[in-house]
């Protein structure tokens, strides 16, 4: 058994809650080959027919005006722009990403947050129709970096995402159904380390958040030994051309309990432990380092030493949350981009992990990765 499956914990998949069409989740977009077009919907407004890149689409409902804005239902525009929708039946809240770009709104009210904005005002209410969501077309399209046109004689609204090329490949994780094929592991710690007091855990659990039952995220846990240890969780990403050179980005969020200013062995617990993120051409693996006596198992990538980054990882923030007066764990989004070449194979590897000179226990979870990886002409 290899090291890193030794320490993997792999937990069961959470049962998903089939029900309307609004509560679907659509999987994560993908996009290869060069004769792709960019994702495109177009409605028409009083028409029960619209239509994306995959042809005719059937709704319940037909778009309309209100109040001079052109509305339409959600879940056709998140299905024709290939992006993730999620609708929490509770509180009615709306939660939409592509690639990279989120947006949150609620059912009645006209505030909306997205990766850039904070709560500012839609021109129309976010409405429901007979059971299905209706969104201001042109406000949620701009924020899902789209462009929309509106034909005033046909009263045709047709959004298209911009910035499209030919040969883009963008993945979502959001690791509520299973972990997606992301795998952890542990470096920097010695060959005959004792497992009893290392706590080494790697895991998809529900986010440790108040009232939170179906938020997953990848936990990984370890207790600092050896003045050093390294933590981290990684992807494969296949269906790239062979030997091309990609831009990369990267955003995800952290989610950490650590207060900042506080003293600790080696460090302080937050700021003493790096965040490292960093995109490679051949697959993140444990392998062992030293002479008899003083061997050690390290990762194969050049991440650096805690506070100093490598040619390969670089540091996208520590372990400090947002606000030292709340309690528990918060979110704290991270982004790291680079640009490299593709292996032979036609794969890049994802890997996020923390670089601890902290001498104590860190725990921390992963969730919401996004990856865009676009072709260099």
């Amino acid at each position: 058994m290899s090291f890193l499956s030794k320490h993997r914990n792999r937990k069961g998949i959470a049962a998903l809650v089939a029900a309307a069409a609004l509560t679907a989740t659509l999987p994560a977009a993908a996009a290869f080959g060069a004769a792709q077009a960019a994702p495109s919907v177009q409605f028409q407004i009083g028409s029960l027919t619209a239509a994306n890149n995959n042809g005719e689409v059937k709704l319940a409902n037909a778009p309309y005006i209100e109040k001079g804005v052109a509305m339409v239902p959600v879940r056709a525009l998140a299905d024709g722009l290939e992006a993730q929708l999620e609708w929490n039946a509770t509180d009615k809240t709306i939660r939409l990403e592509r690639s990279g770009l989120t947006v949150s709104l609620k059912a009645g009210e006209d505030s909306v947050v997205g990766t850039y904005v904070k709560k500012i005002k839609l021109p129309a209410k976010v409405a429901i129709v007979r059971g299905q969501a209706f969104v201001p077309a042109k406000s949620v399209s701009d924020l899902l970096g789209a462009d929309t046109t509106w034909e005033a004689k046909t009263k045709k609204v047709t959004v298209k995402a911009k910035g499209e090329e030919a040969g883009v490949i963008s993945e979502s994780f959001h690791f509520n159904a299973s972990d997606e094929g992301w795998q952890g592991g542990f470096a920097d710690l010695p060959i005959d380390y004792d497992p009893a007091i290392y706590e080494l855990l790697y895991a998809r659990e529900v986010l440790p958040l108040k009232d939170n039952k179906t938020n997953y995220g990848l936990k990984l846990n370890g207790m600092n030994r050896s003045d050093d240890l390294f933590m981290y969780a990684t992807k494969k990403i296949t269906g790239l051309k062979p030997n091309a050179t990609y831009d990369a980005s990267l955003s995800f969020t952290l989610y950490t309990n650590q207060a900042g200013g506080m003293m600790g062995v080696g460090g302080a617990p937050g700021e003493a432990v790096s965040i490292k993120a960093g995109f490679v051409s051949q697959e993140p693996k444990i392998v062992q380092e030293g002479e008899e006596g003083n061997v050690y198992y390290k990762v194969n990538v050049d991440k650096g030493n805690q506070s100093v980054e490598g040619a390969d990882m670089k540091i996208v923030g520590n372990m400090v949350k947002p606000d030292d007066a709340v309690e528990g764990f918060q979110p704290k989004p991270m982004k790291h981009s680079a640009t490299l070449k593709a292996n032979a194979a036609g794969e890049l590897f994802v890997i996020i992990g923390s670089d601890s000179g902290y001498e104590g226990l860190t725990t921390l979870y992963l969730d919401d990765m996004n990856v865009v990886l676009t072709p260099r002409s």
